[in-house]
């Protein structure tokens, strides 16, 4: 008789302990799904906000040209001069790396005739 008891509840034990494995797995399922969901939720969050604040720079744009105070060609004329302006400090940065090399190259081969 105490070897059945006690049979039975070790096999209980045992059904427990495989529930709580099963459980344990889904669990930890769940919290990866959940983490993952919120991960998603927050990048979508973060999108929203970009585009809030892009739909409001646009909405701002649209009222000066439908208001008459932005001119769609003197804006097209801006972006062409900023455009020029841009490829002009480029090529002027890359020139003063050009130099900045040159100098330092100069210098390791003074430094190595030391």
């Amino acid at each position: 008789m105490w070897f059945a008891a006690s049979s039975s509840v070790f096999e209980r034990n045992w059904v427990l302990s495989k529930e709580s494995k099963k459980n344990g797995a889904a669990f930890r399922n769940l919290t990866h799904a959940v983490e993952q969901a919120l991960g998603e939720l927050k990048r979508l969050r973060e999108k929203a906000s970009r585009v809030e604040v892009k739909n409001s720079e646009l909405e701002e744009l649209l009222k000066g040209i439908a208001g008459g105070t932005e001119s769609p060609a003197e804006m097209a004329q801006n972006v062409k001069t900023l455009s020029k302006e841009n490829r002009d400090l480029r090529a002027r940065l890359d020139q003063g790396r050009e130099s900045v090399d040159r100098l330092l190259t100069r210098i390791r081969f003074l430094e190595e005739q030391r």
